[in-house]
């Protein structure tokens, strides 16, 4: 692979009668439109861990790690689109086709270049409306359970030799004509009718913003040229910042990622404070896989960027019930290991949990970046006997930490074990306490 490119997967997708339907319309119908197709697709985008590295009107073009990811957000974007319809009058109604393709691409000058970003044009030319085609590169790499699909051609590969082309199969039903699976794999998404609304009155705040500050903004330009300096940030890309972290602030975690989308095709979208905020609004939308990797990707970038509401929220992710398992052992490594003192209070506060999962993770947690003191660990060994419904294991497992924890009330909860007969973990305790008797006796001595 030549340095500066990458293997993607791509995802290009543009709307059908888009041409005629703005003939026909006036530029704010255009406006609207385009607002709705965006907060409709763009959160379906962002629940797969999708990025978007150009808009140009109707057109879409978003890049993908995982080719399944990139199959399964096609899909919940065409049934996301499919149940809109279903109630949408017949001018709101939006219909997009849908391309995958995979392989070596560049990003140069906010353009992408390479075959595969030939594949997915010449591919998208061939999909109808409501339909989601791939590549076959992208069904050998993809998990093959999660999409069935059908040839339906072949295309010519530059320099020779042709791929096959693949069709997603569809249902019967219109209304979810992918079956619905990877549309509900997000929860709730956010009303994009209300979405709409609000990016309006933002944008009409904003204009006139932009109109009283235009000649301050021009000036502070020409001050800096006068002195030599070079301007490094543009004024745009600063305001959309700046305008996510205030929506963000005012409870509109889906108007902030729409204008972090603003940054999408600049460098600036990988900076870690854009990354945060991003990570925020996923978190309080509930896709909060997504957050993770955005938190994940700043602190790696910048620990110091991670502030006291970033680590609330990656605290919040231990005791979720929906957050992916799999990616339980990096969150704990995250905020124990790299993060680290600085997190303590946002994790101490879940050893109050009702979830006796949720205690033991945090104490681990707190374990781990060794901040974990004897009170921590007798009250989550204390909540956990207290508690009729923990497990067998979490009853052992806060019998073996009351064996760590010199206190007199430590013994009074094990003696209480102990005494249980033939219950969970009293056995464990009997043999703590013998010990704890030895141990004392030989200090006597």
């Amino acid at each position: 692979m030549k340095r500066g490119e990458k293997n993607l997967v791509l995802l290009l997708s543009d709307m059908k009668g888009f041409t005629a339907r703005t003939s026909q319309q006036t530029r704010e119908e255009n406006a609207r439109m385009l607002a709705l197709h965006d907060a409709l697709l763009l959160p379906v985008l962002r629940g797969y861990r999708g990025r978007k590295l150009k808009g140009l009107g109707d057109a879409l073009l978003a890049a993908f790690l995982s080719p399944t990811d990139a199959v399964l957000c096609a899909m919940a974007m065409q049934d996301r689109l499919a149940a809109w319809n279903e109630r949408a009058a017949p001018g709101e109604r939006i219909e997009v086709r849908i391309a995958l393709s995979q392989g070596e691409v560049r990003r140069s000058r906010g353009d992408v270049h390479g075959e595969a970003m030939q594949l997915a044009h010449l591919a998208e030319a061939r999909a109808e409306a409501g339909e989601v085609l791939l590549t076959d590169a992208v069904y050998l790499s993809m998990s093959k359970s999660e999409a069935p699909t059908e040839i339906v051609g072949e295309m010519p590969l530059r320099g020779g030799g042709r791929m096959r082309l693949r069709r997603v199969t569809r249902g019967d039903d219109p209304a979810v004509p992918f079956g619905g699976r990877a549309l509900s794999r997000l929860r709730r998404l956010p009303d994009p009718v209300r979405a709409v609304r609000l990016r309006a009155a933002a944008e009409s705040v904003l204009e006139f913003a932009r109109k009283r500050a235009a000649w301050a903004a021009a000036g502070l330009l020409l001050v800096a040229a006068a002195a030599g300096e070079r301007v490094t940030r543009s004024y745009a890309d600063v305001d959309a910042l700046a305008r996510a972290e205030a929506l963000l602030e005012a409870r509109e975690p889906l108007a902030a990622l729409t204008e972090l989308d603003r940054l999408a095709d600049t460098p600036r979208a990988h900076e870690p404070e854009v990354q945060v905020v991003r990570g925020k609004a996923e978190h309080a939308l509930g896709q909060l896989g997504p957050a993770f990797a955005d938190f994940a990707a700043a602190a790696k970038q910048d620990l110091q960027v991670i502030d006291a509401g970033a680590m609330a929220a990656l605290a919040d992710l231990i005791e979720s019930e929906t957050f992916p398992p799999v990616w339980r052992p990096a969150l704990e490594r995250l905020l124990g290991e790299e993060i680290g003192r600085p997190a303590a209070p946002a994790v101490r506060r879940l050893l109050s949990s009702a979830r006796a999962r949720t205690r033991d993770d945090a104490l681990r947690v707190l374990e781990m970046m060794g901040d974990a003191t004897d009170a921590d660990r007798l009250a989550v060994a204390r909540s956990h006997l207290l508690d009729p419904r923990v497990s067998c294991a979490a009853r052992r497992s806060a019998v073996r930490r009351l064996g760590l924890v010199e206190s007199t009330e430590a013994d009074s909860l094990l003696s209480r074990v102990a005494s249980e007969g033939q219950a969970c973990g009293s056995a464990e305790a009997r043999d703590s306490l013998r010990r704890r008797q030895t141990a004392r006796v030989a200090e006597a001595r």
